[in-house]
């Protein structure tokens, strides 16, 4: 029996209103299994016999109740059903099987039913089955089968390209409805787009339709809707359209898509819109680069938008069409060779490429100063990829490199990061090695450069520019040649002659410049053009080596930063720079060694890229560049260079550089980076008999005994070539040498770290009848010559007695024979100033190292104690640090003290008891001792035997403290500095009750004394050795030292302080009050500078809650126009992410908001305003923006009342002034007057008039805005206005 009419149309509208209603419905949700598996098979047998059974109304109304009930069917059955509905759809499609509208109406059910399962199917996912899942049967899922239903859809449209169609309706209906709408859900879901079987179907179904069936319109809504709602359809979208421009020759689509995507707006609150578009526009311009270049006009609107995403991928688009436009310019010069009637036309299609790459050149460089940083970062990012093109683009790389050079001082650290990556591809790629190698050495350029000028200039000479003089009385009845320039200067040969004579015109001589010409050969004029090219290509390269050169400097301060991305990007760039000879790449080199102190962690970047500790970047960087052996050298040769290279890393450096060198070295010989056959050849260098440079042989110890920090036994088993070497003759002639010597001596006793508080000792000693001790002892007491030596003398005399006091088992007798011999030699007849500079050193530190003696000698003690006590049947404590619990009051530790304290400078046979008075008479003294070398010395012993004994320390500690105040010589000013930092460690109460004398040190005018004030100030409070009382606004405005040195230490300290618990959190209200007012106030430019970088240690909110609400305060204390500003700025500075923050400014708006007149002060709360706005989230923004709008309000209420208010105060001020000025000038002076009603400071009283148009001022602002803050009020605190 036939259905009734199907209008398909019709259908799927009552579907899709959820009103259909299905003839002979079977309900099957009521039927088992069994029951509804019949039902099924009936309706698949009936199909499979004639495909067109489907007009069967039992038929149909059976496959609509498999449809409708498809959750209560097992997957089999739905498996079963949807297959007969593909099999009858394309069965009715087949050759020879249409029968016009009879075929047509079959097809349209088919249609129906299938696009209805496939929302059912999609909407539900998978079926599961009821029961029985374990049955082969029931393993079908819907996934299974999308690839074949796309496959049927897309033989069906095949089958239907040469129907004619009745009406445009019935085509749109069929297709669109039932074909594209069932698509389109299917791309909603990502697990198919990760399928590239089911992509390749999709776009197959997509490409039929709009190249057989005019559905351009219907899959270009579907594109845009895809855009506008799914992240993961951007790039598929552009495939599509690029499947489309290849497969199907649609490439329209693909351009209106892209019109329509240039006429839309994206703000700044939509984050995930722009992010899509931006990837479909970098995927099309990847795969479809002609269609987006033509809509290139329409499309660059985007790059002003006000969302970044957007920008973001204009520029990277842009960065495609200029790799696009290269290869275009490379198949033109191609034809161009094969066609030679087309250099017309090719060379304007070039010239027209090129200035699209100019174009697309410079709005990428106008992101360089995009407001935002991810855009920043985005431009330098493109750059970067543009310089892999086969074209250098010279002009353009240079501009690139002005660009990231400026952008090295960026403040966001990402762009900071990505123009170190750039500069570093830049020098990798860089187009000026085609003639000489790679290398960038400026005076090899240079040198070069003079070169070809000199031959360029010989090479023009030759060509002659002949001119022929005119008599001024000859122009009028003289005709001028065609080809004259009148007016010319004459050339060199025309100038010459008397100067008296009258001045000629001169106009070149044509023929006998042809003739000219003609006399150079075809070589020679190539030869020329060669010249003049190669000249600019010099010119361009100085030019870019300049560029590279400027950035070194800032490269070297990024070393030191505390982004860990940007100092890996840096270390890569020395590395590269240095294997290019970059000028100053070795000073970035040496800098780079201190980051061995780093904390070696990995660092995850956003993009889920990991990037290496710097402690290993650091190893594998001079590994790279000093220690991997040259392929093309030999064995022998490349130890050589190794060995080389390691020597003269210690030229020219620095204590500082040596010490963290020897870390770097240490470490790499733990690792065993450094061969055997290395060490032996510095061993070699060191010990070479024959004469070679100073500064390699020390060079050579100095690196040995870096390593033996790692391992002992390289120097243990070296000791007579040390004693013959560097304490012998060549030590005798060469006091650095033999101070070296001794340093590395000093590593044979072992360079274990001690557990604090251990008993054991593993340090190695040795006999004092070791000819090394004759040999340290010859050392301290040699003669010495000559201003260097002697300087270098006290080096060797401080590493020879550490050296003594390391190695010897009885230190103190040789220590003792030291002193008694220098002050024979000191205080007997015919001695100089020197020798007793010498006594005294010598005596300082021989106190210094007995004290630090005796405490080794406490520990042996206590521990032989510990075991005797067990051996007696005693219970042994179970580790040294209890044994450390259980002697520490004992007789020992105070034997121990007593000696100390009374003993070694007050005892009646004690020798360093004689010293102690000379020295504080030559310190009280100067004008008697007023040898440099005397006063220094005194200065340091006299610090070092304060470190004995509280009772002399607490004597002398005002001498010191004069000195320090009083010398001259900035050299014993800064050992006093040195001096007090041991001094507090001992004795910490003392110098923290006169810490204020010590801070004095940071105003000290020598570079010196400041530094070293900064670095014991810095080693004496991160430690907690002293108290910090309010001076930490002494070390603040180091910060803005004009010495790189010292604001270096300066940001270094309080970085480190910053770690500790709420150390700059509990300090930052006396800092600002020390750098803001008093005497010790600085100007505003260095307080700002200043204080934007100590609040960026303020990040977490509850403590920027607390300095919001206490900054506020302080307003209503101030009376200083100043101080507003100050802390309006503070405040300006603080983050306000959270609702409390602005609660909190908020609740302080009695307290500023009489000081809102001063424009500064406005200024600084509409910035804070503007980062509020910021600050919110997208979905909290309608909430706050109402709150913030309202706070706006009030703010520029009050600012604008507190104008006019004060401008009435200011006028009440001069009418009081007039009005009582003639009485008062009877009784005083004007100035006397105008001093009483002008306080300064505020401390004067104010007189009643002015006080009154005060207080009226304040009722007026209070009444006019009092509405407003009430309002406020309320919405933040939940309570009524105060």
């Amino acid at each position: 029996m036939a259905a009734g009419a199907f209008v398909l149309a019709d259908e799927l509208q009552r579907l899709q209103d959820d009103e259909l209603d299905v003839a002979h419905e079977v309900l099957l949700d009521t039927l088992g299994a069994d029951e509804q598996g019949a039902v099924v098979d009936r309706a698949v047998d009936a199909l499979a016999n004639d495909a067109g059974a489907v007009q069967d109304a039992e038929v149909y109304g059976a496959l609509q109740s498999c449809v409708k009930y498809s959750a209560a069917l097992r997957p089999a059955a739905v498996h079963r059903a949807l297959d007969a509905v593909l099999s009858g759809m394309q069965a009715v499609c087949a050759p020879g099987a249409w029968d016009g509208d009879a075929s047509l109406e079959a097809l349209e059910r088919y249609a129906f039913l299938l696009q209805w399962w496939v929302q059912v199917l999609e909407k539900r996912g998978a079926p599961a089955a009821p029961a029985q899942r374990s049955a082969p049967a029931d393993a079908w899922t819907w996934a299974a089968s999308v690839p074949a239903v796309l496959a049927a859809m897309a033989r069906v449209l095949r089958a239907l390209a040469e129907h004619v169609w009745s009406a445009t309706a019935v085509r749109d209906t069929l297709v669109s409805r039932c074909m594209l709408r069932p698509v389109a859900l299917l791309l909603e879901n990502e697990a198919y787009m990760k399928s590239a079987t089911v992509r390749k179907a999709l776009f197959q179904v997509m490409g039929l339709a709009v190249k057989l069936h005019g559905q351009a319109l219907s899959v270009q809504t579907s594109i845009l809707q895809a855009l506008q709602y799914y992240e993961h359809l951007a790039e598929p979208m552009a495939e599509l359209l690029a499947q489309l421009r290849i497969e199907y020759d649609v490439e329209r689509l693909g351009e209106d898509v892209l019109r329509d995507v240039a006429g839309k707006t994206f703000t700044s609150l939509d984050s995930k819109s722009p992010r899509t578009y931006g990837r479909f526009l970098v995927r099309m311009a990847e795969l479809n680069p002609r269609s987006v270049l033509k809509q290139m006009s329409l499309l660059q609107v985007h790059l002003d938008s006000e969302s970044y995403p957007i920008r973001n991928a204009m520029i990277e688009v842009q960065g495609v069409l200029i790799r696009a436009l290269c290869v275009q310019d490379e198949f033109a010069e191609t034809a161009a060779d094969v066609e030679a009637d087309a250099d017309t036309d090719d060379g304007a299609r070039v010239s027209a490429h090129q200035k699209q790459i100019d174009l697309f050149f410079a709005r990428i460089e106008e992101r360089f100063l995009d407001l935002t940083t991810f855009v920043r970062t985005k431009a330098i990012q493109t750059c970067a990829a543009l310089c892999e093109l086969p074209v250098k683009f010279a002009a353009h790389r240079l501009q690139m490199t002005a660009l990231a050079v400026r952008a090295l001082e960026d403040k966001g650290s990402n762009v900071r990061r990505n123009a170190i990556a750039l500069l570093t591809k830049l020098v990798l790629t860089h187009p000026y090695g085609a003639l000489h190698g790679g290398e960038l050495d400026a005076d090899v350029w240079r040198a070069r450069r003079d070169v070809v000028q000199r031959e360029l200039e010989s090479a023009e000479a030759q060509l002659v520019f002949p001119e022929t003089e005119v008599p001024d009385d000859a122009d009028a009845g003289v005709k001028a040649e065609p080809g004259t320039e009148p007016g010319t200067e004459p050339g060199a040969e025309g100038a010459t002659g008397s100067a008296r004579r009258r001045p000629r015109k001169s106009a070149l001589d044509l023929e006998a410049l042809a003739a000219s010409q003609q006399a150079m050969t075809h070589e020679d004029q190539d030869q020329l053009v060669k010249l003049r090219l190669t000249l600019r290509y010099y010119d361009d390269a100085l030019q870019f080596i300049g560029q590279l050169e400027h950035a070194v400097p800032i490269l070297v301060q990024l070393l030191a930063s505390t982004f860990k991305a940007e100092v890996l990007e840096s270390m890569e760039f020395f590395r590269v720079a240095h294997e290019y000879k970059i000028r100053g790449a070795a000073d970035g080199v040496r800098a780079m060694v201190h980051l061995i102190w780093a904390k070696d962690n990995a660092l995850v970047l956003e993009d889920g890229s990991q990037l290496k500790g710097v402690r290993s970047r650091l190893i594998e960087v001079y590994r790279a560049l000093y220690f991997d052996p040259y392929p093309e050298l030999s064995h022998a040769e490349n130890v050589a260079r190794i060995s080389r290279n390691m020597i003269e890393r210690t030229f020219g450096a620095t204590l500082a550089e040596l010490t963290s060198l020897e870390q770097l070295f240490a470490l790499m010989h733990t690792e065993r980076l450094v061969a055997p056959a290395v060490i032996d050849k510095l061993w070699d260098v060191y010990a070479a008999p024959r004469a070679i440079a100073r500064a390699q042989r020390r060079g050579a110890i100095l690196i040995l005994g870096m390593l033996a920090t790692a391992d002992r036994a390289l120097v243990a088993d070296r000791i007579d070539t040390l004693l013959h070497i560097g304490l012998g003759t060549l030590g005798a002639r060469d006091v650095r040498l033999a101070t070296y010597t001794a340093l590395a001596l000093q590593r044979v006793s072992g360079s274990a770290k001690k557990v604090k508080g251990a008993l054991s000792d593993a340090n190695v000693r040795y006999p004092m009848a070791h000819p090394m001790f004759a040999r340290l002892r010859a050392a301290v007491l040699m003669d010495v010559h000559g201003d260097a030596q002697r300087a270098a003398w006290f080096g060797l005399a401080e590493h020879a007695v550490q050296a003594i006091y390391a190695l010897g088992e009885q230190p103190d007798a040789l220590g003792t024979e030291l002193v008694r011999h220098l002050t024979r030699a000191a205080l007997g007849g015919g001695s100089d100033a020197y020798a007793l500079a010498r006594l005294l050193f010598v005596v300082g530190h021989v106190a210094l190292k007995q004290m630090v003696y005796m405490e080794l000698v406490e520990r042996e003690l206590k521990r032989r104690k510990g075991e005797r006590d067990a051996a007696d049947g005693g219970a042994r404590p179970s580790t040294e640090l209890d044994q450390v619990a259980g002697n520490a009051e004992d007789e020992i530790g105070d034997m121990m003290a007593f000696l100390k304290e009374r003993e070694l400078l007050y005892g009646p046979e004690s020798l360093l008891g004689l010293y102690g008075p000379l020295v504080a008479h030559i310190l009280r003294t100067p004008h008697a001792f007023g040898d440099a070398y005397v006063q220094r010395a005194a200065a340091l012993t006299l610090a070092k035997l304060m470190c004995i004994s509280s009772e002399f320390c607490d004597a002398h500690l005002a001498l010191l403290l004069h000195v320090l105040k009083s010398a001259p010589d900035p050299v014993v000013r800064a050992n006093v500095v040195i001096g007090l930092g041991d001094v507090a460690v001992c004795f910490g109460t003392l110098v923290d009750e006169n810490s204020e004398r010590l801070y004095a040190g940071l105003n000290d005018a020598d570079l010196g004394v400041k530094k070293n004030t900064l670095m014991v100030l810095t080693h004496l409070i991160l430690n907690g050795m002293i108290k910090v009382k309010g001076q930490l606004g002494e070390m603040a405005k180091c910060l803005e030292d004009g010495e790189p040195r010292v604001s270096d230490l300066a940001k270094l300290f309080f970085s480190e302080l910053a770690t500790k618990e709420n150390a700059v959190y509990n300090n930052l209200p006396d800092i600002i009050s020390h750098l803001s007012s008093g005497e010790h106030a600085v100007d505003e430019e260095v307080f700002a500078n200043t204080m934007r970088f100590i609040f960026t240690f303020i990040d977490k909110e509850r403590q920027a809650e607390n300095v919001i609400e206490k900054l506020c305060q302080r307003f209503r204390l101030t009376t200083e126009p100043r101080q507003w500003r100050d802390i309006a700025y503070c405040l300006s500075l603080l983050p306000y992410r959270s609702e409390r923050s602005v609660k909190k400014l908020v609740e302080g708006l009695p307290y500023y908001q009489d000081k809102l007149y001063n424009p500064d002060v406005y200024k600084r709360f509409a910035e804070i305003l503007a980062k509020a706005r910021q600050g919110k989230s997208a979905a909290g923004a309608k909430a706050t923006d109402a709150d913030l709008r309202e706070f706006e309000e009030i703010l520029a209420n009050a600012a604008s009342q507190g104008r006019d208010a004060h401008d009435a105060e200011h006028a009440a001020h001069a009418q009081l002034a007039r009005t009582t000025a003639p009485a008062l000038s009877l009784k005083k002076p004007r100035s006397v007057l105008y001093t009483s009603l002008t306080p300064a400071g505020g401390s004067a009283p104010t007189p009643c008039c002015a006080s009154s148009a005060s207080s009226r001022y304040s009722i007026a602002l209070r009444a006019s805005t009092g509405a407003c803050v009430a309002r406020a009020w309320r919405r933040h605190t939940g309570t009524s206005a105060p």
